[in-house]
């Protein structure tokens, strides 16, 4: 399905009225339930609070901590400060929420999840629930949220960030005429295709912080004052087109040119630029003071031209790529300019050979080794005695 204008539309309109349905309710949790109000900016000492439970009071001192969190991290003080702060609180909540619920929907769609948002109250998942739960967890609204809850967990085991239900932006629920309200909105016909697409998730954390809001930013001030206002004036979601453009002409483009178009991602990249007269660089060539009888080059003949026999760890295109490969380390700038240090290194590992004892390497040192071989024209005296010790070498990199 195309993401069009029409359909980014109707999925803001959706975004931009579930979150003022949550804000309506975790701002009346707040006053109502926590002694917390964002309208006036209001905290109400926590030992009034006589009405809540061990678990009400654990997240009243929670969400208590975290705004004294916010207000200090703001650097001022007053009404304001503590409103804009109570205020964050409410939006982390209503964003976490939403998030939760469309990510379960769109896992409903992927067959990743038994059904259990499409429908609300009569989802399928929750009817088994129920039917096996039985009146223990009280009326229906109760069950079900007990059930979301138990799904949540389950998907904390993987997404934690999203579904942990302890973490602080995420310790409020909407109660059962609230949540209807929001399951209404997500289960909306003109939704019911979007949640198959990857994209969808995207738009709704783009489309959470609204036009108006980053409008009337920009209108206050030319740049951001803080960083919630960063966040909203850069928080825009890329469309899949987009990256595949941009991976296509990078990654792509530089293995099609590595293969000499020799690739099936020709194919595969849909947005891959190929011109109708490419050219491709053949294999490098020897440098001016590199003849074709220089020690580097008559070693990896040598070693490219081994029988199985005497290099049995790889074929002979195996060793060949590990040669061009080792060409290509950038070991001027990875390994010591002296050649003191570098003929000390080649020489432990010759010693070593000799005695057919084989240094443990990791790849990357096994290049640099490589590299010394090839570029370092000096290491040794002979041209055969360092393609024996390349074969040696290869020996000494078997399992």
């Amino acid at each position: 399905m195309a993401f069009d204008q029409t359909t980014r539309n109707r999925l803001a309109k959706f975004v931009g009225e579930t979150r003022d349905l949550l804000s309506i309710e975790f701002t009346q949790q707040l006053q109502n339930d926590y002694g917390l109000d964002p309208t006036t900016g209001t905290v109400t000492d926590l030992d009034k609070l006589s009405h809540l439970d061990d678990t009400g009071r654990q997240t009243a001192h929670l969400l208590r901590e975290t705004w004294q969190h916010y207000v200090a991290g703001s650097g001022g003080s007053g009404k304001k400060v503590s409103t804009d702060a109570l205020n964050r609180l409410v939006r982390e909540q209503a964003f976490t929420v939403l998030n939760r619920l469309a990510a379960l929907r769109m896992a409903e769609a992927r067959g990743l999840l038994i059904e259990s948002i499409a429908k609300g109250l009569q989802s399928k998942g929750f009817s088994l629930y129920a039917r096996l739960a039985g009146p223990a967890l009280g009326e229906t609204g109760d069950a079900y949220r007990c059930y979301l809850f138990s799904v949540f967990d389950e998907f904390a085991v993987d997404l934690a960030v999203l579904f942990d239900r302890f973490s602080t932006s995420g310790r409020l629920f909407p109660r059962e005429t609230a949540l209807l309200k929001v399951l209404e909105q997500i289960n909306h016909p003109d939704l019911e295709a979007l949640w198959e697409e990857d994209e969808t998730i995207g738009w709704i954390y783009q489309y959470f912080n609204s036009q108006a809001e980053r409008k009337q930013m920009r209108d206050e001030s030319a740049a951001p004052r803080t960083s919630r206002e960063l966040a909203v004036r850069n928080q825009f979601f890329t469309p899949r087109y987009v990256v595949e453009f941009l991976t296509d002409n990078t990654l792509g483009r530089i293995w099609y040119e590595m293969t000499q178009g020799r690739t099936i991602l020709k194919d595969r990249c849909r947005y891959l630029v190929r011109r109708p007269d490419e050219v491709f660089l053949g294999r490098a060539t020897l440098a001016d003071d590199e003849d074709e009888s220089s020690g580097c080059v008559l070693a990896a003949r040598q070693l490219a031209e081994c029988s199985e026999a005497e290099f049995p760890p790889y074929d002979r295109s195996d060793i060949q790529r590990v040669i061009d490969l080792a060409h290509t380390v950038d070991g001027y700038q990875r390994l010591p300019a002296s050649d003191e240090l570098w003929g000390g290194w080649f020489a432990q590992a010759t010693e070593a050979a000799s005695r057919g004892e084989y240094l443990q390497h990791t790849t990357q040192e096994i290049l640099d080794l490589l590299f010394i071989v090839c570029r370092n024209d000096r290491a040794t005296d002979g041209e055969m005695s360092r393609a024996s010790w390349l074969i040696d070498l290869g020996n000494g990199m078997a399992p």
